[in-house]
């Protein structure tokens, strides 16, 4: 069961928006696709069709109070809006994006847990637990916070729920504009890769690096392009435009590939993204029950 976790140690790179634009496309494919929201914000939640959700969420999973067969739904398509502006969802067909589920995440649930899981014995290691016994998917993405906290931890682990398959099935997918702050992070998490193969034996590949929001032009983010290049090599994809029909899309409600004529080229961004992903052999689905 491939499984990644897109993470970065500094916020706003672009995390969220690769999870929801590469989890679309993926399951226009006819893949099965799991979105796992580990993010405080929930961003990812909304945008597949759960903005105020109720009940049981991946809080109660980390808090072994749920399964993700509890909480695990189908991610929706905004059908219009209430009277008070609210978003309003049809669950029937049609209402519904083929192929693609998400576990979702409610705001200020998760921000305890970032205490609470390094406190008790295998905390971190509850989300890859979780996994194991989850109903298989071909892919699992793993969308969480822009920061060094024990979610981030517990999602890294995650992705080793089978750390046995094929190389390029599982890992770490970063995110990062080409500026130095955020460049940062990505040293940032390189430590901490060192860090948990060094406590709990766990060597996490740093699968790719998708540089986002880049703009058109301009000499210091060519450079920092070159910079990454130079040092991850065939690791680092294809560029993603800097564009405000993004920013816009979420607004709405709706993930960017279904936003309509006006986002096709970041929709095509993603697109190249995911193939030069595929032929590092990611994102190929091993045989598993139906």
């Amino acid at each position: 069961m491939p499984t990644y976790t897109v993470a970065n140690m500094s916020g706003s790179v672009g995390k969220t928006t690769s999870v929801v634009t590469s989890a679309v496309l993926l399951a226009a494919t006819g893949l099965r696709v799991r979105v796992i929201d580990l993010d405080p914000q929930a961003n990812a939640s909304t945008w597949l069709g759960y903005p105020n959700i109720t009940g049981a969420t991946i809080a109660n999973v980390l808090r072994l109070e749920a399964t993700i067969k509890d909480i695990e739904r189908p991610a929706r398509i905004i059908q219009g809006y209430s009277g008070e502006g609210a978003p309003v969802y049809d669950g029937a067909e049609g209402g519904q994006i083929d192929n693609l589920t998400v576990v979702p995440a409610a705001r200020s649930t998760l921000d305890k847990l970032m205490v609470e899981l390094p406190a008790v014995t295998g905390g971190v290691m509850r989300l890859r637990d979780a996994l194991e016994s989850a109903t298989p998917v071909d892919i699992t993405l793993i969308d969480s916070p822009g920061s060094n906290s024990a979610l981030v931890l517990t999602a890294l682990i995650a992705t080793s729920v089978e750390e046995d398959g094929p190389a390029g099935t599982w890992g770490l997918i970063t995110c990062t504009k080409p500026a130095g702050k955020e460049s940062e992070g990505i040293q940032d998490l390189l430590h901490e890769l060192t860090a948990i193969k060094k406590t709990y034996r766990i060597d996490i590949p740093l699968l790719a690096i998708i540089p986002c929001a880049v703009p058109a032009q301009g000499g210091v983010y060519r450079e920092q392009m070159e910079y990454l290049q130079d040092g991850f090599g065939d690791r680092v994809t294809p560029a993603v435009r800097r564009a405000s029909i993004v920013d816009e899309a979420y607004t709405n409600y709706l993930p960017v590939p279904l936003y309509g004529y006006r986002a096709k080229e970041v929709t095509k961004d993603y697109e190249d993204v995911i193939a030069h992903m595929k032929r590092l052999g990611m994102f190929c689905p091993v045989a598993i029950n139906a």
